[in-house]
């Protein structure tokens, strides 16, 4: 299976129930496969899933989401009542707006490709220190993202982290220990690591903020996702 952090918990749950996937690769260097995607999806985005009914779904969490309903009425993988259903969203929704584009923007330029939706590389990583101290905080509380209930959130969220932990894990293993504990816990359960393979450790340098950058600011602004929540 190609490497794709918006799929790779959806694969998990697939098979966790069963279900058999016809799985097509719309690279854009394969053309027909391309102009095949297009025609169901116009923006070309994947994953994009067709049920055997001709059902057609968009956007990872949606797809997600169903792929976790249509198979099970008895699932535990949307926690245990609304208010775990709404912060299962709430993770999701954080993970592939605000975690996914600040670790995009910090490794594509390792790599020498320029970041599609952050485009300063600084911003990027100031904001991948935010998404980090939050989600570590929280985690020191809590074993899962859940409470201690495992829920999708949780494979989707760390499929999400993947390639963090792949190219920077020497820095978040010492900066944000709560988050990595969960991280191995979640990601080497067979249920995830039976699709998501081997976890790659690469040595790249992780990238670093302007020498004259005030760092205080960073723990000031850790609070700010909870104050924009409350003042909304």
């Amino acid at each position: 299976m190609k490497p794709n952090p918006r799929s790779t918990a959806i694969f998990a749950v697939a098979k966790a129930n069963g279900l058999h996937l016809d799985v097509i690769y719309a690279d854009k260097d394969n053309k027909d496969a391309h102009e095949a995607l297009l025609k169901i999806n116009p923006l070309g985005q994947v994953p994009t899933f067709v049920g055997s009914d001709g059902y057609v779904l968009t956007e990872c969490i949606p797809i997600a989401l169903y792929k976790v309903t249509s198979q099970s009425d008895t699932t535990t993988l949307l926690g245990s009542s609304r208010r775990d259903y709404f912060d299962i969203l709430k993770w999701m929704s954080f993970a592939n707006s605000d975690f996914l584009p600040s670790i995009g923007g910090c490794i594509l330029p390792l790599i020498g490709r320029s970041p599609v939706i952050r485009k300063n590389p600084d911003d990027c990583l100031r904001a991948l220190h935010l998404n980090c101290k939050l989600t570590d905080n929280h985690l020191k509380a809590n074993r899962y993202l859940i409470g201690e209930r495992l829920t999708i959130a949780d494979f989707f969220v760390v499929s999400m982290l993947a390639g963090a932990f792949m190219v920077f894990h020497k820095v978040l293993h010492t900066d944000y220990t709560s988050m990595t504990r969960w991280f191995y816990e979640v990601y080497n359960m067979p249920m995830y690591k039976d699709v998501a393979g081997d976890l790659p450790q690469l040595d790249l340098p992780f990238p670093t903020l302007p020498a004259e950058e005030d760092t205080s600011t960073q723990e000031k602004l850790v609070e700010t996702p909870h104050a924009t929540a409350a003042a909304a």
